[in-house]
């Protein structure tokens, strides 16, 4: 059987590249630390404020 492929991950952060892409700098960290926070409630079962999600969004948006 083939062996699947590890996912690339962010060196600093663990998240996995793709959903940081096309963000530098301290937005970049913010929005890792926004997705794995995310993420942990998921797992958890918890509900997601839509404030986080709301965040995340406009971290990751591209400016115009």
């Amino acid at each position: 059987m083939a062996k699947r492929r590890k996912v690339p991950k962010d060196k600093r952060s663990g998240v996995p590249k793709k959903y940081l892409s096309g963000v530098t700098g301290a937005k970049r960290s913010q929005l890792a630390s926004l997705t794995k926070r995310i993420s942990k409630l998921a797992r958890a079962g918890k509900r997601i404020p839509q404030s986080l999600i709301d965040r995340r969004v406009r971290l990751g948006k591209k400016k115009k």
